[in-house]
């Protein structure tokens, strides 16, 4: 009577009411317009134009960076209120980055980079670097593929939005240890000050990168906030105040705050995860209609590639053509990441050991 595409789901003798939040939200849409985000502000640099600034504070990529991270602090939250288990937590995690990730990866060195690298097949493939871009797998970052896109305005990069992995998972295993140490809220709210401080007084200054495993710890910190502020309004359940007029009115008291850029700064890792979250919890029906299509994640992984090898072979196109096309191949991979890679690998979650709360992929 209760089966598993039911919303009705029997648990320890009551019935419980299953949510299936993927229908209910926004969540899949907004990634898609974080993901697009990332993918217009990089076609500017790859045709060399100055890219567009975000009431001159950030750029669109980073700013697109800034809510996948605010809104997978919120929905990773729920996971682990779900199932607080470590390794069914990372298990979860793991799943969800790695299938896609590895295809990507794998494509990039055959037949994608063969085919581009201006050395011969043989040599590209006995090549050290070729072999080290398998590194990637491990979110051990390398963009560096020998002879691929040497002469592109963004020279020997690969695929340059590799970068944020290794800081979205060192987060995820942050939150974990933070959940088997059952860290209170003020716990929680300290780590999100030590982000923010350490953005404000040491990443937005520090003139040289501090790379621990080939991640530049800046853009740890930088990005980390977004996480937790994320992290704190599920745990605070401070999406139930986000009406209308409640954002609006945070979002004029920012913009008010824009002569004071330091503060400025400091105060965008509370609004925009509020803004984002505010549009994620949404049922808007031509946004809610996407959550089938979680094409997020693959079009973020494959729009750098993709860009770089349209500007490598006609230099001269058209910005608005090369973003359209850009645009068309980006997502008919994702697509195909989507429906063959990442979508069947969600079947190997581990099932959940605790009582049913909204789905998280």
């Amino acid at each position: 009577m209760f089966g598993r595409k039911s919303p009705f789901f029997y648990v320890g003798g009551r019935v419980e009411i299953r949510i299936f939040m993927r229908q209910l939200n926004n969540f899949t849409a907004l990634r898609w317009f974080a993901a697009g985000m990332v993918l217009y502000g990089h076609s500017f640099v790859f045709v060399g134009l100055p890219e567009p600034l975000f009431l001159g504070w950030a750029t669109l990529g980073p700013l697109g960076v800034f809510v996948f991270f605010s809104i997978s602090g919120y929905l990773v939250s729920q996971s682990w209120a779900n199932d607080p288990n470590f390794i069914r937590f990372i298990k979860r995690r793991s799943i969800r980055i790695f299938p896609g990730l590895i295809v990507c990866i794998l494509l990039s060195i055959f037949p994608f980079g063969y085919l581009i690298s201006h050395l011969d097949g043989a040599n590209y493939l006995e090549h050290s670097a070729t072999r080290g871009y398998l590194t990637n797998i491990f979110l051990y970052t390398t963009y560096y593929l020998p002879g691929v896109f040497e002469t592109n305005r963004v020279a020997n990069a690969v695929n340059g939005s590799l970068w944020s992995l290794p800081a979205e998972f060192f987060m995820y295993l942050l939150l974990a240890i933070l959940g088997v140490l059952k860290a209170k809220r003020s716990i929680l709210t300290g780590v999100l000050l030590i982000f923010v401080f350490g953005t404000i007084f040491w990443a937005l200054k520090a003139q040289e990168m501090l790379v621990i495993y080939r991640t530049d710890a800046r853009q740890v910190v930088i990005c980390g906030g977004y996480f937790m502020m994320g992290v704190l309004l599920h745990r605070f359940n401070l999406a139930d105040f986000l009406s209308a007029a409640n954002v609006i009115g945070i979002a004029i008291v920012w913009l008010c705050l824009s002569r004071w850029p330091t503060v400025f700064v400091a105060s965008s890792y509370v609004v925009i995860p509020i803004f984002a979250i505010a549009l994620g919890i949404g049922n808007t029906p031509g946004l809610s209609w996407l959550s089938r299509f979680d094409f997020s994640y693959g079009i973020y992984i494959y729009a750098f590639p993709i860009q770089q090898a349209l500007i490598y072979f006609f230099p001269e196109i058209n910005f608005l053509i090369y973003l359209l096309s850009a645009s068309i191949f980006t997502i008919i991979m994702a697509a195909l990441s989507w429906y063959f890679i990442e979508k069947p690998a969600l079947r190997f979650k581990p099932v959940q050991q605790t009582k049913i709360l909204p789905s998280i992929s």
